[in-house]
């Protein structure tokens, strides 16, 4: 069993999900989607959660809530164990529903939950099912077209971020699709799964970081390189994907580029490719030998030489900073 570190409080927002056991179906008609969203209305109605967005797809569900008493668990654990005992009456089955307990990862960037709304958005259109989210009855895309949607989903802070960010003065469903309504791409789809199954800890960069200048990002990576202890990689704040594409961007554009490493000279770009997916993109040095196709060692090569060019090479950390830039900006 892996461990999760779990972090929750008042006022603490989450994005929660689960999955069905191998994957199987555990919303078989609206009937059982009904029943799932009764169960969340009544933790609401307690005070433990608050629901701002939320898909329920035929093998799993994600939502976007925020937990005003710190009660998270105890409303997840709630919710989940009636909707099983219902469900497996139902089905006149016995046994495990679910893979597990829940998914959940702290959201404490703002840029960060207004991607949540979008991913959360475009599961079912991703998934083939619709053309777009408002026509998925099971998601909350569908009740912010309305004047009025269910009680128990909190609108509030949906409506008033996108009046804000379209300079409306009330809220109307066309704001709302200006606002979260954009397509999610494969780079941004790939950062939220990171993100969900990531066990990094302490304070999300990610706003300082999607509004700073390159010289800031270069900063800021060249202090991750400083403290990587080698084990644990941080946030995820881009995704491996938009990595790759804009380092080939880079090598495209730009001829050759080695720098001193030891008594003999390095060829820069994949080792600044092994650093930006290890420190910006959170990879695990696993996931870096399958993405770069180098052995064990290579990967710890290029970090090393990443690290040491981070702390003595002006015009290494101006281009980290550029391309970090233009990775979480992808």
């Amino acid at each position: 069993m892996v461990w999760r570190w779990r972090s929750d409080g008042q006022g603490v927002w989450h994005h929660v999900m689960n999955r069905g056991l191998a994957r199987r179906s555990v919303f078989e008609d609206r009937e059982c989607v009904r029943y799932f969203l009764s169960c969340l209305a009544r933790v609401v109605r307690k005070g433990w959660l608050e629901v701002h967005a939320y898909c329920v797809m035929t093998t799993h569900f994600h939502l976007l809530v925020r937990s005003p008493s710190g009660e998270l668990s105890r409303g997840m654990q709630l919710v989940q164990n009636r909707y099983v005992r219902w469900f497996n009456r139902k089905a006149r089955r016995d046994g495990a529903l679910f893979r597990g307990r829940f998914l959940s990862r702290h959201v404490a960037s703002m840029e960060y939950r207004r991607v949540l709304v979008r991913y959360i958005d475009h599961n079912p259109v991703a998934a083939g099912m619709v053309p777009c989210a408002e026509l998925y009855p099971h998601g909350s895309a569908r009740r912010y077209r309305e004047a009025k949607g269910p009680r128990w989903l909190e609108r509030s802070w949906v409506e008033a971020d996108a009046v804000a960010r379209v300079g409306a003065s009330r809220f109307s469903y066309e704001l709302y699709r200006l606002a979260f309504g954009a397509p999610l791409d494969e780079a941004m789809g790939e950062l939220v799964e990171a993100r969900l199954h990531s066990n990094a800890r302490g304070p999300d960069p990610l706003d300082e970081l999607i509004h700073s200048a390159p010289e800031g990002v270069g900063r800021w990576l060249r202090r991750k390189a400083e403290l990587a202890d080698g084990t644990r990689p941080g946030f995820p704040c881009a995704s491996p994907t938009a990595v790759l594409r804009c380092l080939e961007q880079r090598v495209r554009a730009h001829s050759k580029w080695r720098l001193p490493r030891g008594a003999s000279s390095v060829e820069v770009w994949p080792v600044l490719l092994v650093g930006l997916l290890r420190d910006l993109a959170g990879s695990s040095w696993s996931e870096i030998q399958q993405r770069t196709a180098a052995s064990a060692s290579g990967v710890q090569r290029r970090y090393q030489a990443h690290r040491v060019w981070m702390g003595q090479d002006a015009a290494y950390v101006e281009a980290v900073g550029e391309v970090g830039v233009e990775c979480l900006r992808e």
